[in-house]
């Protein structure tokens, strides 16, 4: 809001804001809360305030994600946190603007599904471009990188992302052995996810189908998912996680050069991670700590990638699914990394 007045001295307009827009300006800049004045104005404040939360969750995108506050408002209102020179601003802007890509991309249903595998991975097969562009977006210096190199950064990181965010989503939405997909249907049900969407009856029956894959299903929840619970990770945990996860070293096939640019990038990466537990935690936890146990899920992250890849070679054994691990990476062989050919996959 504008507010035009009219200076009775000079006869010039003046243009000054209202109080309203004063203040959300204040805080968007990275004033305290608790500075603000608490006798004068403090109910008109105290709605300002919940307004722009609000108006910032709304902001938001849909499905899986309509439980979850992604804009560190702390982190914004600290006078001593550098938010604004953080990657994580851009991590979590286009991660936001991804979100909103996904909603036209999958528009949500009434009533939430319960997918075989050939749904799944044709949902996959259009989110790998969301994300693929959500990266490009925020690490614009991975252009220096070789094509080849890029293509083994994200083969890797897409495996790991399809893992972890499920992961993530079973426990914001308080469904720990439900495995989430981006358009917000969900994979729970055993028997249906490897026999639905064949063609002909298949060999085994559903409680045959079950007994063979719920002990992966229960292994991934063990491996990934409860560490998850266990770490109670905020978004910006999770969104640099995720992106630690991009710049992982020691790949087959890895230059030096690719190396040691990630390393760089995990440095700077670490380093905001570090400065994100020191603000989101209790009084009573210590930093060192949470900064700890999440570096411990990357681990736990790997081991959900051996599982998920086990699962689907004995799928592919006792032909209930048709694709392999070699299969899944050429889904996500490199697209919209090829810029100078042109082309998106």
């Amino acid at each position: 809001m504008i507010i035009i007045t009219i200076g009775f001295v000079a006869g010039e307009r003046e243009v000054r804001q209202c109080k309203a827009c004063r203040m959300e300006k204040c805080l968007k800049i990275g004033m305290q809360v608790s500075n603000v004045q608490s006798k004068r104005d403090k109910h008109d404040n105290e709605k300002i305030i919940r307004r722009i939360v609000e108006e910032s969750e709304k902001s938001l995108v849909p499905a899986c994600y309509s439980k979850v506050n992604t804009i560190p408002a702390e982190l914004q209102c600290s006078s001593n946190f550098e938010y604004n020179n953080m990657r994580l601003k851009s991590l979590h802007r286009n991660f936001t603007e991804m979100l909103h890509l996904r909603k036209r991309a999958f528009p949500r249903r009434k009533t939430q599904r319960t997918l075989h595998h050939a749904e799944a991975l044709t949902i996959f097969r259009k989110d790998v471009k969301l994300a693929a562009d959500w990266i490009n977006s925020t690490f614009p210096e991975l252009s220096q990188l070789d094509a080849s190199q890029l293509k083994l950064l994200f083969r890797n990181f897409y495996l790991k992302w399809t893992v972890f965010e499920p992961a993530y989503l079973a426990v914001l939405l308080g469904k720990p052995n439900t495995y989430h997909l981006p358009t917000g249907d969900v994979v729970d049900e055993v028997g249906i996810y490897y026999t639905r969407h064949l063609g002909t009856p298949p060999s085994y029956s559903l409680d045959e189908v079950s007994r063979i894959f719920s002990p992966y299903w229960t292994d991934f929840r063990n491996t990934l998912v409860d560490p998850v619970i266990d770490a109670k990770l905020s978004i910006h945990e999770f969104l640099l996680l995720c992106s630690i996860c991009l710049f992982d070293v020691g790949l087959d096939g890895q230059s030096d050069e690719c190396i040691l640019f990630c390393q760089k990038a995990r440095q700077e990466l670490f380093r905001e991670l570090n400065e994100i537990c020191k603000h989101v935690c209790d009084k009573s936890e210590n930093y060192c700590f949470r900064f700890a146990q999440d570096m411990m899920l990357l681990p736990s992250i790997q081991r959900g990638i051996d599982v998920f890849e086990e699962e689907l070679q004995l799928g592919g054994l006792y032909k209930l699914i048709s694709t392999s691990t070699d299969d899944w990476y050429a889904m996500v062989d490199g697209p919209n990394f090829e810029k100078e050919q042109g082309t998106r996959n």
